[in-house]
């Protein structure tokens, strides 16, 4: 925050601030959308607030600015989740004749959630179909229990186009590490291609981005609860982010990975995990050794109150549903 704060003062003195035709609005809907319980999460009441503004204010010194589509875009990608949103340099880097931007981030022990601006300097290779091969690398801890040969997954989507900027927003995911911090973290592609045609737009140049994220908090369950043993897992973690799975062994890990979750509220309301089955995994600990783990992690359309989940359910591949109590220490 301090080096959006930085920002801001330069291009005060310099006089290049121009507030975009509906930057008001675009502010204040955000601001209507921040959950009434924010004020609770780790991130604060006020870096909350800071958040969401500096979502729509550091979009003047993109493409962005010229873009009314791509500004509503990003708005729209973050959604609920932009008072998690972590505003990032946003510098520019060139990868094979693309620009490529870190405009926002966020994260949790087990997902790391980046969204990154491409624009083609060169030609019209981008749409709204291209997708991305990388991964969020993080330098491993000093040697412990989690130590030895870990493993992780990679997920990225385009987000949308903007033909007259021939700027793209695209959003990439990593998965299943155990995070306690994120100092060092880069986001590193190394392949942009065009899902359609599957004809490579960059795949000469390997590009490594600097990340600058804080890790937010997440509640965790011990395996004598409820809730852990009817995942069969040693840990289980839930943040606004997600809910993660942490087992021990083969049988566990295939059964959950086939399964999707629903949440049931305090007040009724239920959530579906984002897709058929376990969004997110990794693994560490040397494999077939004692040591070894597996993390799973499902995701969801919206941030987790995490106090306000009443029960998980988990419903398998073949309909077969079980459901178990969330109780909070």
């Amino acid at each position: 925050m301090e080096q959006f704060d930085k920002m801001l003062k330069e291009l005060a003195k310099k006089e290049e601030w121009t507030m975009p035709e509906g930057f008001d609005k675009n502010l204040q809907d955000i601001l209507c959308k921040l959950p009434p319980k924010a004020k609770r999460r780790g991130l604060g009441a006020v870096r909350t607030v800071i958040a969401a503004a500096a979502v729509c204010a550091a979009l003047l010194c993109t493409a962005f600015a010229a873009s009314p589509g791509l500004r509503e875009l990003l708005s729209t990608a973050l959604g609920s989740f932009a008072p998690y949103a972590q505003d990032q340099e946003g510098q520019a880097y060139e990868m094979d004749g693309l620009e490529v931007r870190v405009l926002s981030a966020m994260a949790d022990q087990d997902t790391i959630r980046v969204y990154v601006q491409l624009k083609d300097l060169e030609g019209d290779r981008l749409s709204d179909h291209i997708n991305a091969m990388g991964l969020v690398d993080v330098p491993a801890p000093p040697p412990s229990d989690v130590s030895g040969v870990r493993g992780n997954t990679f997920g990225s989507r385009c987000l949308g186009y903007d033909q007259d900027t021939k700027t793209a927003l695209m959003t990439c995911t990593t998965w299943g590490r155990v995070y306690e911090d994120l100092g060092g973290a880069e986001l590193i592609l190394f392949h942009v291609y065009d899902t359609q045609t599957l004809e490579d737009i960059s795949v000469d140049t390997t590009l490594h981005i600097p990340l600058d994220i804080e890790v937010m908090p997440s509640v965790t369950l011990g395996g004598d609860t409820e809730l852990a043993a009817g995942f069969f897992a040693e840990t289980m973690r839930l943040s606004p982010l997600g809910v993660t799975a942490v087992t021990y062994g083969d049988t566990q890990y295939t059964y959950l990975s086939g399964s999707h979750l629903r949440l049931t509220m305090k007040d009724g309301a239920e959530m579906l995990s984002c897709g058929d089955h376990v969004d997110g995994q990794g693994s560490y600990g040397e494999y077939g050794t004692e040591s070894s783990r597996r993390v799973l992690t499902w995701n969801f359309r919206d941030p987790l109150e995490v106090e306000q989940i009443q029960s998980v359910t988990i419903i398998d591949r073949d309909g077969g549903e079980r459901t178990f109590p969330v109780v909070l220490p």
